[in-house]
């Protein structure tokens, strides 16, 4: 079936401007893998979150992930909040963590909880160069346990 030259006239132009006034606040987005989940390293902290309107629930099935900093590059970019279907059954929204760590911040990006986090060849580098090492890490924290109990 063709379609006759004046619908398709008719039918771009309006599509277009429907798609260019949607708020980005009123984003759906359905349950997209993130691809490279990488902790990061930045000299300094995100800004303050924004304020944001969280538009009505699409569907029960829809998870609100609300805006936040992710780091790109050597800056900090604003990923706008938006409903979002998860990807698996029984799947969870981790938000962003910024944790203050030797004088920078470490930045583990949001991500759904069946999705695991590598580490960004910047905190690898920033990580040796501090003599920071995953296995500090984890003795402190067994150290914390155990003085806890």
């Amino acid at each position: 079936m063709k379609l006759k030259p004046r619908l398709v006239l008719w039918a771009i132009p309006t599509l277009l401007t429907w798609f260019g006034a949607v708020p980005a606040s009123a984003q759906i987005r359905l349950g997209l893998e993130l691809p490279h989940l990488r902790i990061h390293i930045s000299p300094e902290a995100p800004p303050p979150p924004r304020v944001e309107v969280r538009m009505a629930r699409p569907s029960r099935y829809h998870v609100w992930v609300g805006g936040y900093w992710d780091r790109q590059d050597d800056r900090w970019a604003w990923a706008p909040g938006h409903w979002e279907e998860p990807p698996q059954r029984g799947s969870q929204w981790v938000h962003p963590r910024y944790q203050r760590e030797g004088g920078a911040y470490r930045y583990e990006p949001g991500h759904w909880s069946h999705q695991r986090l590598e580490e960004g060849e910047d905190y690898s580098r920033w990580r040796q160069e501090h003599g920071r090492g995953h296995d500090r890490h984890r003795d402190h924290d067994r150290d914390d346990r155990e003085r806890d109990h």
